[in-house]
């Protein structure tokens, strides 16, 4: 710009050193070229001589400025890139901010992006999807896989996303499920994967996913532990589909299942659970109590106290003993007084099991204490306080539940 602004100034000087040499003069110029000829006054003349010396001098500096690089061109696709970048910038600024309308906005910019085109396309993506432009964000999404195959997963990822946002989370979790057998190395595959299958309650699928999980650095020990629980869990409650009707051809291979479940998993109360119940479904309640009884000497589980006292079959007197032992070092245990009340109850000791359960309820109000209690006073024909217990008992549901 300077260099043309000198020029402009130098025709201007020979402009005005020219009409002071020929202020004053009326004379004209002559040109003669072949058989024709052209007259002008030294006024016009001067005028286009200096026209035309402006006009050779900037041409001539406008090729030197395109030759050496620093051109017009290059100044305009300067232009381009900086107002593409301080658009990329402010894209990717609002979309951390949260603003998904002006990330889409300022993403949206066509012209010389800064960041690779599939790069832009994911962030947009994303931006129109929490804007609520689902639809939108679904087109830039088949854009990305047709223009950029390379980047299908991370397209799957973006769908996936979609998907849920629409509550459609088995679709969700079928994609992300083909996606990992096309790409099994993918951590962020398989850990939306497994948030997705955890929801959908697949644990059967998080069981086949969780050898890999485990090597996952983004992924918490403690949110780990809780989903390989929860798909044992489940392991267990899918394994009791195939028993057959044989007793002893269930009982082998619910300990099979037992042992095949590692040694942290099964010192977890939530799993003893429900692996007690399965025992308990198929028969085998006396296993299931052995168990207990077996981890309540190690440590004191108010669960598996709870559990202790719900399973009915079969009920001995060295049950009701078990339990008492422990209520000397554990005298106001709710769970351990419940499930006194419980199998004092089964084994018809009514006056036991009332002041168990009586107890219980002099420390904390307990529906299931009040309904334990209310099917004691059935048993003792005191029907008129058993119904009033029953209706304490459904009063205080339907409080909780308008509550």
């Amino acid at each position: 710009m300077r260099s043309y602004l000198i020029v402009l100034i130098l025709t201007v000087l020979f402009g005005a050193f020219f009409v002071g040499i020929v202020q004053g003069h009326q004379g004209y110029i002559l040109v003669v070229l072949d058989q024709m000829s052209i007259e002008m006054n030294i006024w016009m003349a001067g005028l286009m001589f200096c026209v035309i010396v402006f006009l050779a001098i900037a041409v001539s500096l406008i090729f030197l400025d395109l030759s050496s690089g620093f051109g017009l061109k290059k100044k305009w696709m300067d232009h381009i890139q900086t107002k593409s970048f301080k658009s990329t910038v402010i894209g990717l600024q609002s979309y951390v901010l949260g603003s998904w309308d002006d990330a889409v906005q300022q993403l949206s910019f066509e012209k010389k992006p800064i960041l690779p085109k599939e790069i832009l396309l994911q962030y947009l993506a994303k931006a129109e999807a929490n804007d609520g432009n689902l639809d939108r964000a679904r087109k830039i999404i088949e854009e990305l896989k047709r223009r950029f195959p390379k980047q299908r997963s991370e397209a799957d990822l973006l769908l996936a996303g979609v998907l849920c946002d629409e509550s459609r989370y088995p679709e969700a979790e079928d994609l992300l499920w083909e996606a990992h057998q096309r790409d099994s190395s993918n951590w962020l595959i398989i850990e939306n994967l497994v948030t997705i299958s955890y929801g959908n309650q697949n644990w059967t699928r998080i069981c086949e996913l969780f050898p890999l999980l485990r090597n996952s650095k983004s992924v918490s020990s403690k949110k780990k532990i809780y989903v390989e629980e929860k798909a044992y869990q489940a392991k267990i409650l899918n394994f009791l589909e195939a028993f057959s009707d044989d007793a002893q051809a269930k009982r082998k291979k619910l300990q099979e299942l037992w042992k095949s479940i590692p040694r942290t998993y099964r010192k977890s109360s939530t799993v003893i659970v429900t692996f007690t119940n399965a025992l308990n479904s198929v028969g085998l309640g006396s296993d299931a109590k052995i168990l207990l009884e077996k981890e309540l000497v190690k440590r004191w589980c108010p669960l598996l106290v709870s559990q202790f006292g719900k399973i009915e079959e079969p009920t001995t007197l060295d049950h009701l003993a078990s339990a008492e032992s422990w209520l000397k070092q554990h005298p106001n245990d709710g769970e351990l007084l419940l499930a006194l009340g419980r199998i004092s109850r089964r084994l018809d000791f009514f006056a036991k099991a009332t002041d168990y359960l009586e107890q219980l309820l002099a420390q904390n109000y307990s529906t299931a204490a009040m309904t334990e209690l209310a099917a004691v006073k059935i048993n003792l024909g005191e029907m008129t306080c058993a119904i009033h217990l029953y209706q304490s008992t459904l009063d205080s549901i339907t409080h909780s539940q308008a509550s």
